[in-house]
């Protein structure tokens, strides 16, 4: 699996959050895919990216464990095909997926993916849509 192309996925999210107005964003300790949005919010985003088929995502069991004992809201970011395409999960939407919607792996990560896995969400697809889905709208 080549996941130097998920991680410049990642890189190009991070920079175009870290280009809008009064919004910065930085690597926080909890993981190294989990990052800091300060601005409009103040926000934790577990961002993954997935540049090839099969669209199939690790969602680490105990990111997410870390992420629920946190007091700041947090969101699950799933990126496709270019840093701007991706899926947004809220703390409810992985609650439900957690619950039985995604399978655990053996390796201690969920494994979400594209269809039925992610089937009531919507992607979003450009950096405006996922900041109009998180509430926050650029100055």
């Amino acid at each position: 699996m080549n996941t130097a192309r998920g991680t410049e996925l990642v890189k190009g999210f991070i920079g175009a959050l870290n280009k809008q107005a009064g919004a910065g964003v930085t690597r926080a300790s909890i993981s190294q895919n989990v990052f800091e949005y300060t601005g409009q919010g103040n926000m934790l985003l577990y961002v993954k990216g997935r540049a090839e088929e099969p669209l199939r995502w690790g969602v680490t069991a105990n990111v997410i464990q870390r992420l629920q004992s946190q007091a700041k809201p947090w969101f699950v970011i799933l990126l496709f095909e270019s840093h701007d395409h991706g899926y947004l999960l809220s703390e409810a939407d992985v609650e439900y997926c957690i619950g039985g919607v995604w399978a655990l792996g053996k390796d201690g990560d969920y494994k979400p993916s594209s269809g039925s896995y992610l089937s009531r969400k919507q992607p979003f697809y450009s950096i405006q849509g996922f900041l109009n889905a998180i509430g926050t709208r650029t100055v």
